[in-house]
């Protein structure tokens, strides 16, 4: 369904930028600072070790530099046949060469001494203060970071966006994957640019561009491998069938990271985009998404307005949901908040990253750098810190990830007195700015974990941990819900690293109502879906059962779009005669053949009216 937003402004003043999607990028750009140029090799070299079933290494010599035999003072069988060797194909590209010949491959890793990790780049600095430089890296406790790892190649960030410009000078050295490009449905080669826009070059920039080799800025992190996803066209929009293709096609082509620049305001909860993101979680994907600038001057509460996909997960929070913060930790005016879908906050004002379009002009400006403000600018930062967790910790889950940058984040909420709608930000920043250092610490296993229901030991109140948030229980939810659950008796401190979310939901198939309010809403999948007159009816549902709380109670829980018509009916509108039949929650539209062939025509067709019929949301049609 092609839903259009209107124009979205540039947070630097005099500057513009049209944006009309279903989903749009959310960005504010300055002109480009420097276009300088270099001519570099394009392709990535990895060190690896192998083990052969025999001493023969004239297969590695087709496809492998540096070649070297390890071990060649031993006599021990075990360390026999051993090589160390330069590529520039992937691991897997070389187990399908050397299928059957080895024991095992590996990286050869480069080890360093205790010595601080510092980079040479000339946008680079260790002082957070210094805005015209990459302030967002000491201030998010990076360079602390790096001293326990700058990441690994075998970790693959999909940036899901308008494409990557590899051909960059401070990106073409870094590691690419093979990409692919939704828009015009064709594969993107490694270190291809793809980028039309711009977007989605900058954004590759904060998490890897090429570090330490004196040119322009230094990523998150230095060693990864960046996997181009073009789903955003050269306007930076892009569907949601096309952002749900693209989550699904990186989790089945291996990103163990998927970073999404990107959002929408006033939108429905859409099946397809909800089931791609469950896909991806369950697949052990850490997924880090924007919270949004609304296009506003003054962001908003996503609580009350939510963007997808950031909310797209059913309360399930397997989305780490971003916002952004200045260089004083204080949430710039154009970022959204919310306690549902925030996780944590970033930087996101004033971040000098790799660009290719001129964002002002539109006009091709290879080899650029440029300064962004916006949501877009945080998610990165987030993302490369899950990069560096995942190479330093690289048997932890995505829910694992996803808790320790929760849990280790700097409160910032005591700096931001009046940033949210002119009142207190108090849990609407999510566990507060990102601290990269403290969450690569070691610690022991937590007392209290996901899946909890627990009480505080000093007031009684009943919180369930879900989503590495704590959710408090009103009386009728512990009823419904909790009635049999075990409770962990805790103290303050036991629960103190979950940031407050929303309160604990209704289970599904609840009909729920704000007391002095006559909008009744349908609980499904941790979402609150509008119930109309005639959907209601459609139901069979009973005044008798609906469940009357106060406004604050049913506003904490995030609104879906108009719940649609069952599955299986078929609906129009009275003035267009196209007819929608509903699989799974999405109307698709089908043609007279589809309509005879499937046996439909028995079946009675439902009319509802155009202002819901906008509302419901819609899938590919089917036709015959």
């Amino acid at each position: 369904m092609d839903r259009r937003i209107q124009k979205m402004k540039l947070i630097k003043p005099k500057l513009s930028f049209i944006a009309q999607a279903a989903l749009m990028v959310l960005l504010a750009t300055s002109i480009a600072i420097a276009k300088p140029v270099q001519a570099e090799s394009n392709a990535a070299l990895f060190n690896y070790v192998v083990k052969l079933n025999s001493g023969d290494s004239a297969l590695l010599e087709s496809f492998g530099t540096n070649l070297e035999q390890k071990f060649a003072f031993s006599k021990n069988p075990e360390f026999a046949n051993t090589f160390s060797f330069s590529s520039t194909l992937t691991m897997e590209e070389i187990k399908q060469r050397l299928a059957g010949s080895f024991d095992y491959l590996e990286l050869d890793r480069q080890l360093q001494t205790d010595a601080k990790v510092t980079a040479n780049d000339p946008a680079f600095t260790k002082n957070s203060n210094d805005k015209d430089k990459q302030w967002g890296l000491p201030k998010a406790e990076f360079l602390g970071g790096w001293d326990k790892t700058t990441g690994d190649r075998t970790v693959i960030v999909a940036v899901i966006d308008t494409g990557i410009d590899g051909t960059h000078r401070d990106l073409r050295k870094q590691s690419f994957v093979k990409g692919y490009n939704f828009i015009e449905d064709t594969g993107i080669s490694r270190g291809s640019n793809s980028d039309d826009n711009g977007h989605g070059t900058m954004v590759a920039g904060i998490i890897g561009a090429v570090s330490d080799n004196g040119i322009g800025i230094t990523g998150g992190a230095w060693d990864v491998s960046l996997m181009p996803i073009k789903a955003l066209n050269f306007r930076g929009s892009g569907s949601s069938s096309n952002i749900s293709e693209a989550i699904v096609w990186a989790t089945d082509n291996g990103a163990s990271v998927i970073n999404m620049s990107l959002g929408g305001i006033g939108f429905a909860h859409e099946t397809t985009l909800s089931n791609a993101i469950s896909y991806a979680f369950n697949k052990n994907v850490v997924i880090v998404s924007a919270a949004g600038n609304d296009v506003a001057v003054n962001g908003g509460n996503i609580n009350d307005n939510p963007v997808f996909p950031v909310c797209a997960d059913n309360s399930q929070n397997m989305i780490i949901g971003v916002t952004a913060t200045d260089i004083d930790d204080k949430k710039p005016p154009f970022a959204n908040y919310g306690k549902s879908c925030v996780d944590v906050s970033a930087p996101g004002r004033r971040i000098l990253s790799t660009i290719n379009y001129d964002p002002v002009s539109g006009e091709s400006a290879p080899n650029a750098y440029a300064y962004g403000s916006g949501t877009s600018m945080a998610v990165p930062y987030v993302s490369a810190q899950a990069v560096l967790l995942r190479s330093y910790f690289p048997e932890a889950t995505n829910r694992e990830i996803r808790d320790r940058i929760i849990a280790t984040a700097d409160p910032i909420d005591d700096l931001n007195p009046t940033q949210c709608g002119g009142g207190s930000c108090e849990g609407f920043l999510g566990s507060g700015r990102i601290n990269v250092e403290a969450s690569l610490q070691d610690e022991v296993k937590p007392y209290v974990v996901d899946g909890d229901v627990v009480q505080l030991k000093s007031t009684g109140q009943l919180y369930f941990i879900n989503g590495a948030k704590r959710h408090l229980i009103i009386p009728f939810v512990k009823n419904q819900r909790f009635a049999s659950a075990p409770i962990k008796m805790v103290s303050e401190t036991d629960v103190a690293k979950f940031p407050e979310g929303s309160l604990a939901e209704p289970l599904d198939g609840t009909l729920v109502k704000a007391n002095g309010e006559s909008t009744v809403y349908y609980m499904q999948k941790g979402l609150k879906f509008p119930v109309t007159g005639g959907i209601f009816k459609l139901y069979n549902f009973s005044y008798s059962n609906i469940q009357t709380f106060s406004p604050d109670e049913v506003n904490s829980w995030v609104s879906g779009g108009l719940l649609t018509p069952p599955n299986g009916l078929l609906v129009r509108t009275p003035k267009n005669g196209t007819i929608y039949w509903i699989v799974d929650g999405t109307l698709h539209p089908i043609n007279y053949g589809f309509f005879i062939n499937r046996g439909l025509n028995i079946f009675p067709v439902i009319y509802v009216s155009d202002e819901d019929m906008r509302s419901f949301p819609k899938g590919d049609p089917y036709i015959l």
